[in-house]
């Protein structure tokens, strides 16, 4: 189970060397790791062991499949097999699938996958307002909420309280600043290339999983000891749905809920 906030460590990286290397250097300032199909496709599922024996962190498997609870069930069987410490899937699968995936977790984690981080994505907000509703429901351990539209893990924060872990994708190549989600409400922050291929030449993964780290950790304490009132946001928008400037809102404003 995850234990603090913090960043989750997106390892898209197909070669194994590569991957392995990387995550037991950046495993030291990270809360947990996911990989996906890339690395599944390119290793087998097989690779969930050999990372496993490479780092003492949990391992979220990010299929985001779209099938049948039959095909369902059979998926999640075979990646509980190899040892992986939870899944994400679709929330447009609908609560049968969900619930079926939940059963077979157990005491592992689950997340529901609400919408995609860029613009053209089709999933509206109203439907990822009924996936996130399903993940309450069913019980689930939290929900995937795109990093590069704030606004929205602000409002998904003040619907499903504190209880529920809000866990952002988008951070880094996508746009999202680093720090910029957990400010708006999120729990985890999911970064990937802006770790292992940091935009320093200079600077390591690890290098670059530290520094990430520490900016998490001043919008922690900033968010602990914030007075401001939840709705307190900038104007500026990052783009037309996010309604939010990151640098200005990370720097002058931290979104308590």
């Amino acid at each position: 189970m995850l234990n603090s906030e913090g960043i989750i460590f997106a390892a898209d990286i197909d070669k194994k060397e590569n991957l392995l290397g990387t995550i037991r250097s950046v495993s030291p300032y990270i809360e947990a790791i996911k990989i996906g199909n890339l690395v599944l496709l390119e290793h087998g599922l097989e690779i969930i062991k050999i990372i496993k024996d490479n780092t003492d962190k949990p391992l979220l498997i990010d299929i985001k499949f779209m099938d049948i609870q039959y095909i369902a069930e059979r998926i999640v069987t075979k990646i509980l097999s190899h040892g992986g410490d939870g899944i994400m899937v679709s929330g447009v699968v609908g609560g049968d699938v969900i619930s079926a995936c939940k059963k077979i977790m157990s005491k592992k984690m689950l997340f529901v996958f609400t919408q995609f981080t860029h613009m053209s994505g089709l999933i509206s907000d109203e439907m990822a307002d009924e996936y996130i509703d399903l993940a309450i429901t069913l019980e689930c351990n939290g929900v995937q909420v795109p990093a590069t539209f704030p606004k929205r893990i602000s409002n998904v924060r003040k619907s499903v309280g504190k209880e529920l872990i809000i866990i952002s994708c988008g951070i880094g190549a996508q746009g999202a600043k680093i720090g910029s989600a957990i400010a708006a409400g999120a729990n985890y922050e999911i970064i990937g290339r802006s770790i292992y291929n940091p935009i320093a030449p200079s600077q390591s993964p690890a290098e670059a999983a530290e520094s990430a780290k520490n900016k998490i950790r001043k919008v922690l304490l900033s968010r602990e000891n914030c007075a401001l009132p939840a709705s307190t946001t900038p104007e500026s928008p990052l783009n037309s749905k996010s309604g939010i400037s990151h640098s200005y809102w990370i720097e002058r404003t931290v979104n308590c809920y």
